[in-house]
């Protein structure tokens, strides 16, 4: 039997128990809205959530790198732009680990699945990292685009205030050539 094997016969209950983490992470009346509202354009993000966490647990079993990272990437710009620290905004990932352990519990490690136990903890370790990429970068365009909002005001309450002066391209001769 193989990883993908293994994990994609319990994959209805690991994503289930993955998106929950994720819907865990919010304050109640968030929680109660991202779980009632089933509509696309009234909830989209935990519309966004759902998807994203069945697409990156099909590409975590499949290995799609590229895939993992596109998927890790929407739903970790939505956690990024929201009240989530570092920790706080991938600590579902540490729910994926708990959910898989719990849905492959009774299986007997003989036959080389000791192996296969090992290369999905590896696999979640990559996982993890990979999260904390994501999420640091999202977080940088958000501090880029701050300073560029402050530095737009800036300039704008300077031209209000006639404060800009023009730099000339060329600068003029002022007649101080030495001339031996």
């Amino acid at each position: 039997m193989t990883l993908a094997d293994l994990l994609s016969g319990h994959k209805a209950d690991i994503t289930r128990k993955w998106h929950d983490a994720l819907v865990e992470s919010y304050p109640s009346d968030a929680r109660r809205f991202l779980r009632k509202e089933k509509s696309r354009f009234a909830n989209p993000v935990g519309q966004t959530y759902k998807e994203e966490v069945e697409r990156l647990f099909e590409a975590f079993v499949k290995d799609q790198s590229e895939q993992i990272a596109s998927a890790l990437d929407a739903i970790l710009r939505i956690r990024a732009v929201q009240d989530f620290g570092p920790a706080g905004a991938v600590s579902f990932l540490f729910r994926f680990r708990t959910a898989i352990r719990e849905a492959l519990q009774g299986i007997q490690t003989g036959n080389g699945l000791s192996d296969a136990f090992e290369e999905i903890e590896e696999k979640i370790d990559r996982l993890l990292l990979t999260a904390f990429d994501v999420y640091t970068r999202r977080r940088e365009q958000i501090y880029d685009l701050r300073v560029k909002e402050v530095k737009r005001q800036v300039a704008r309450l300077l031209q209000r205030a006639n404060l800009v002066v023009e730099i000339p391209d060329v600068v003029p001769d002022l007649g101080n050539d030495k001339t031996e």
